[in-house]
C-alpha cells in the first residue's frame, strides 16, 4: 500500500513511523529530494520514479524469533 506525502515533513513523519511505502505526491524541489535521499537511502530506501511522482520504499527487515 502506498501513502501519499503532500510535502517533505509529511514524507519525513510518515518514513519515521514506520510506513514502508510513501509517494512524494507533490513537486519536490531538488535541495529537498537530494537531501530526502541522502537520509533514507543511507538507511536501506530505494527512490523510484511512480506514474506521476517518486516513491520512496523501505525494505522490512524480518526479525527471527529469539530461542
Amino acid at each position: 500500500m502506498v501513502i501519499k506525502a503532500k510535502n517533505l515533513q509529511d514524507a519525513e513523519e510518515l518514513l519515521h513511523s514506520g510506513i514502508s511505502k510513501v509517494e512524494l505526491a507533490y513537486d519536490i524541489g531538488s535541495d529537498d529530494f537530494f537531501r530526502l535521499a541522502t537520509h533514507w537511502c543511507d538507511r536501506g530506501a530505494r527512490i523510484t520514479k511512480g506514474h506521476q511522482h517518486f516513491v520512496v520504499q523501505i525494505k522490512s527487515f524480518a526479525i527471527p524469533p529469539n530461542h
